[in-house]
């Protein structure tokens, strides 16, 4: 699909966001979607949601029709924690990381491609791949607060297809049929047109769906 506004991956970024914006176990945390801003000590505990890259690769044979790719968009979520022990916040982290999976995947609508309340309607086929990783560190050289840090990628594959923008619509045909084995001026030449633009409009009415 194409959507209209934004890419399907950035859409697709704002639906992760949007549920996980709207849960209550995150109520308390900051919660972003760009790195624009650095994660200070007065923003913690804190969530990014965020659009890491995107590859796309040909859909079907790259030199036939028009140009298709099957996309994967690696939406990666950072969970920075902080706590007085270092179990504690990596417990912590970890709970945050189980509710992502669980409010996400368990969604009814999010992976669904029949139905979608995704952002510009976007529809996100699969997950084909997910990476976790743990990184510690301090809040200040005293090391008097440990935080964690859960890193998070989830690669999203979803399609589109762009066909040309064809503005010289075929809008009429005339075939004309004549005898060629008699007198022309005995039998005239019939003409038969075409007009497509009339069939367009009707398949476009309410009672062809």
């Amino acid at each position: 699909m194409i959507t209209e506004q934004q890419s399907s991956g950035y859409d697709i970024r704002d639906a992760f966001f949007n549920l996980l914006d709207a849960d209550a176990f995150f109520a308390a945390y900051t919660r972003r979607k760009d790195k624009m801003l650095p994660v200070q000590q007065n923003l913690i505990p804190y969530l990014g949601v965020y659009l890491v890259d995107e590859v796309m690769v040909p859909d079907g044979d790259a030199n036939a029709g028009c140009v298709r790719f099957i996309h994967t968009a690696r939406i990666g979520f950072s969970i920075v924690v902080a706590n007085s022990t270092p179990n504690a916040a990596e417990k912590t982290a970890d709970q945050a990381f189980n509710k992502i999976m669980a409010r996400a995947y368990c969604d009814l609508k999010l992976m669904n491609v029949l139905k979608s309340d995704n952002p510009e309607g976007v529809l996100i086929e699969s997950i084909t791949r997910g990476t976790r990783r743990a990184i510690h560190g301090a809040m200040s050289t005293d090391n008097e607060t440990p935080f964690v840090e859960m890193q998070y990628e989830a690669s999203c594959s979803f399609r589109s297809e762009w066909y040309p923008d064809i503005t010289d619509t075929l809008d009429e045909i005339d075939v004309t049929v004549a005898v060629n084995n008699v007198d022309p001026t005995q039998v005239q030449p019939i003409t038969v047109k075409y007009m497509f633009t009339a069939l367009r409009a009707a398949l476009r009415s309410p009672s062809h769906g």
